[in-house]
């Protein structure tokens, strides 16, 4: 009887694992790869946009169909598959759905009205967010450790095992890989800032910064407390100034308006040392920077695409542009960064000469109609100029940390247009202010950027 009872338990064991195994085999896999628990707890919703769409047993429309779904059929997407390695478009893409009780794929371009959940993360690492999931898709920009986003669905390439995830960063939606992010964690408070023997114009600045929205004008610029520097002039008939880059031994000045263009160059005491031949093919220049690594100046027309180059060393002006419209433009030594302002916010991209276009981030609403001037950055910190309708009386100075898009407020400026900002070889902001005279000046202001770094 015993072996009978050994052999029942053995028949029992293998039943129970033939079952186990039957019901793994339902189990559905997305791209090769089955969901794990936080993946699977991520959802989005949407409707199918079409007339008698299929819905597919797998990510191509080889595979044998499930079922039919109308149009505004109600489908739940547990995860966004991409069928190659680079091509990001939607035809190229599917989502796994569940739809009433049918489980299959559908193809992205079929599928809208989209809604996500609110799922954040942090970045456990510093981590390279890309246009789709897996590395060979191009690269968006790098997150340092510590960043949030809002995780939207799960990813990854077909056939892959890696986990990804559809994300929003820095305003644009991209893809993260899931080994270096931390659902559900909250970005690391910010540390305690010393503010022992900084001027109260730097406290102002350091004891509330914020993510954006509204302007928060912590401190006034005036005649009164900041200083004249130098005078300046045009060259022919270019009068009017429009942006200022230091070079650290000399400032490059760009003037021009509808008569002509010209980059006259000034010593670092305020000795006109020469100007650039006249250039009537920029039209109206906006800003200007000296990029180190090219040893090259960009000049950006307002809120367009184009802009120019200008070698100083053999006088000769090019042309290119960007993949999106700016006004300002300004290279950062601590990050290696161009930095180019417009309406939509400030937009960072490779100081190479390529200017890969890194992200997109730093948004301040002043509630006025206002005009973008050039910007200025250094030490990894950006001064963002605007200006009001009345240019000559309401201005401000928007200064955010380059770092991670931290804003740190606003000052307001009454001594005239801002043009551009620059900082000196003593640390100090200088500001390029047009008056619309005979002369324009370049001012010294009493913050110095040493004081903002922690």
């Amino acid at each position: 009887s015993g072996f009978k009872m050994q052999n029942s338990k053995i028949k029992r064991f293998f039943a129970v694992m033939i079952m186990a195994m039957m019901v793994f085999a339902l189990i559905p896999t997305c791209g090769g790869a089955s969901f794990n628990a936080s993946a699977a707890s991520i959802t989005a919703s949407g409707k199918i946009s079409d007339n008698d769409v299929n819905l597919r047993s797998a990510p191509n429309t080889s595979s044998s169909i499930v079922t039919t779904l109308k149009k505004n059929a109600a489908v739940t997407i547990q995860k966004e598959i991409f069928t190659t390695s680079n091509n990001t478009s939607a035809s190229k893409r599917w989502y796994y759905v569940t739809a009433g009780n049918k489980t299959g794929y559908v193809r992205a371009d079929l599928v809208g009205s989209l809604s996500f959940g609110n799922n954040g993360a942090v970045t456990t690492d510093v981590l390279n967010y890309r246009t789709g999931p897996a590395t060979t898709f191009g690269k968006l920009g790098t997150a340092n450790t510590g960043t949030s986003m809002a995780v939207l669905l799960p990813a990854s390439r077909d056939g892959s095992s890696e986990t990804w995830y559809r994300v929003t960063i820095y305003g644009m939606t991209a893809y993260v890989s899931g080994d270096f992010i931390k659902i559900g964690g909250e970005a690391p408070k910010a540390p305690v800032v010393d503010l022992t023997g900084k001027s109260d114009l730097a406290a102002s600045l350091l004891i509330n910064p914020t993510s954006g929205g509204s302007a928060r004008v912590v401190y006034t610029f005036t005649t009164s407390n900041c200083k004249k520097l130098f005078s300046i002039k045009g060259y022919k008939n270019a009068k009017v100034p429009q942006g200022m880059t230091f070079t650290g031994d000399k400032y490059y000045i760009l003037y021009g308006m509808s008569a002509g263009q010209s980059i006259v160059t000034y010593s670092a005491s305020g000795k006109r040392l020469g100007a650039s031949k006249f250039s009537f093919s920029i039209g109206h220049p906006n800003g200007i920077t000296w990029d180190p690594v090219t040893r090259m100046c960009y000049i950006f027309k307002g809120n367009t695409k184009k802009f120019f180059t200008w070698n100083p060393a053999t006088g000769k002006f090019g042309k290119s542009k960007v993949p999106y419209s700016s006004s300002g433009i300004a290279y950062d030594n601590a990050t290696n960064t161009l930095y180019a302002t417009s309406k939509t916010g400030i937009r960072a991209y490779s100081a190479d000469g390529a200017f890969t276009h890194q992200r997109l981030f730093a948004r301040c609403n002043h509630g006025i109609y206002h005009y973008i001037q050039d910007c200025g950055a250094a030490e990894g910190f950006i001064f963002h100029g605007i200006s009001g309708s009345n240019k000559k009386k309401t201005n401000f100075l928007d200064i955010y940390r380059a770092a991670d898009g931290t804003y740190l407020g606003s000052i307001k400026i009454t001594i005239g247009e801002v043009e551009s900002a620059v900082v000196g070889s003593d640390g100090y902001l200088q500001l390029l202010i047009n008056t619309n005279g005979e002369k324009d000046y370049v001012w010294k202001t009493p913050l110095n950027i040493n004081e903002l770094k922690n």
